[in-house]
């Protein structure tokens, strides 16, 4: 049988004519036109990679540091057109991100939703030193003259209270198409209040996704907090609209190795300052310096236990340091709110008894103890406020929770004490349960305390890490020592 053979005849380009045909079907495929972009809708294409905005930031906001390495990638993806959450713990560095995005592009502005005016005032000064023109907008501040540097976005950031950024007032900017193309990006601060307020306390931050209408596809939204559990997660999530976007998020953590954590039993219920009195010196000299007293943030639950702290402290110390302990709670005008914050932040305020009014974001660097009084109310309000402690990295810092005695489970702890001193790696000497300050915890080689009366024990030395793993490893924690020069 003969092998068929294939046809060398060249098939036609046009139908043949004379014959009529129902469909001329091409012998060859159809070219395509080719696509005019490839990219995400809402995506642009960076020239500077995310170490190009490493080097620049350094400069542009007049930095003696260099970024990290996930702002840098934070700031890349937010300029990019990406949606995005980022986790960080507190003092790591967030409005370096909101700076970073301002100070590359001077020619757009930055939105920043905050929640407390405390903290648009502390962002707006930190802004301004690093260069860049700052504005806060809330119903103390807005007048005529502010919307129509809003309309122009004549700063490069501003720090907008939900309420006003939810009022019909900013509603009529976003309809406006030259003002949407001014805007870089919309960033809600401390985004845990959107779970925590939004049910009733501050019902607008459960309304913030409703923004999305206004500003469109072009325009990242992005949430920031230091506290983000997978429900918190679930609740911001929703309710900004994210998911029909490009959009890539960050968990940083919240690792704090310079800060020490301690709980308590609240012995005096009726006056909760006097389980904290240990931290003052115990010898104070009638003409002593404000210095002598340490730099300390005690949170209370009510404005009358604020007023009772600050009494009893003041009658614990001569006349001339009286006046170095203060109150900040709401109550107090934003003018009396803003000198004692001054106050505090540059020294002439040592001792501070604060309601939750002083609860996020505030920035003090060098605050080496934050004592909190009775339960939290949550774990995040809790982390928010032991994080105003020693957010200057090179500095350590002492976070304190007085509660009541049914609030603790007490575990034996002689056991292991016995046995870490029996093998001779630990004297008595060593063993603190929780009187060592924080000075002294990092003096020593190996020193232990407790917290919950659980026994945790900072060594880097081999042979203790080994006696506690054989001693009871379901009871005790052990912590690497930091060296601290």
């Amino acid at each position: 049988m003969s092998t068929p053979q294939a046809s060398t005849r060249a098939l036609p380009t046009t139908p043949p004519k004379g014959r009529r045909h129902k469909r001329y079907i091409p012998p060859t495929p159809r070219s395509h036109k080719a696509p005019s972009s490839t990219r995400l809708y809402g995506i642009h294409n960076l020239k500077d990679s995310p170490q190009d905005i490493k080097r620049k930031l350094t400069d542009k906001l007049n930095l003696t540091f260099e970024i990290d390495d996930w702002q840098a990638e934070m700031i890349h993806k937010i300029k990019s057109g990406y949606d995005s959450i980022l986790v960080a713990g507190t003092g790591y560095g967030k409005s370096i991100v909101f700076e970073g995005l301002a100070a590359l592009d001077k020619s757009k502005t930055v939105i920043v939703i905050s929640p407390l005016k405390a903290l648009e005032r502390d962002q707006k000064a930190e802004a301004e030193k690093k260069g860049l023109r700052a504005e806060m907008v809330n119903e103390d501040t807005i007048c005529a003259d502010l919307w129509k540097k809003l309309r122009q976005c004549e700063h490069h950031l501003y720090y907008v209270s939900p309420e006003m950024a939810l009022s019909d007032g900013f509603v009529n900017l976003w309809q406006s198409a030259a003002f949407r193309s001014r805007i870089q990006a919309l960033i809600v601060d401390e985004a845990h209040c959107i779970e925590e307020w939004g049910d009733g306390f501050r019902e607008q931050y459960a309304e913030i996704g409703k923004l999305r209408n206004y500003a469109g596809h072009e325009i990242p939204f992005v949430a920031c907090t230091a506290t983000c559990s997978t429900e918190t997660f679930s609740v911001i999530w929703s309710s900004m609209g994210f998911g029909n976007r490009p959009f890539w998020g960050i968990d940083v953590g919240c690792d704090r190795p310079n800060l020490l954590f301690l709980t308590r039993i609240l012995q005096n219920t009726k006056n909760p300052v006097l389980d904290a009195l240990n931290i003052l010196p115990t010898h104070i000299a009638e003409d002593a310096p404000a210095t002598v007293l340490p730099k300390s943030l005690f949170y209370f639950d009510s404005i009358a236990d604020c007023n009772l702290a600050v009494q009893t402290l003041r009658k614990c110390l001569p006349t001339k340091l009286r006046d170095c302990v203060q109150t900040f709670k709401s109550t107090s005008s934003e003018a009396g709110k803003k000198l004692t914050w001054e106050k505090f932040g540059d020294g002439r305020i040592r001792i501070l008894c604060a309601t939750d009014a002083a609860g996020m974001g505030c920035n003090v660097g060098d605050v080496e103890y934050v004592a909190m009084f009775n339960t939290p109310s949550s774990i995040s309000v809790l982390v928010q406020r032991w994080g105003r402690a020693a957010r200057n990295r090179t500095i350590n810092g002492t976070c304190l929770l007085f509660v009541p005695k049914w609030a603790l489970t007490l575990f034996p702890s002689d056991n292991v004490s016995h046995a870490l001193g029996s093998q001779g790696l630990l004297s008595p000497s060593h063993i603190h349960r929780g009187e060592a300050s924080c000075s002294q915890y990092w003096k020593s080689s190996s020193t232990s305390t407790l917290i919950n009366s659980i026994p945790v024990v900072h060594t880097n030395s081999p042979q203790v890490i080994s006696a506690l793993t054989r001693t009871s490893p379901s009871s005790i924690i052990w912590i690497p020592r930091l060296h601290m020069s």
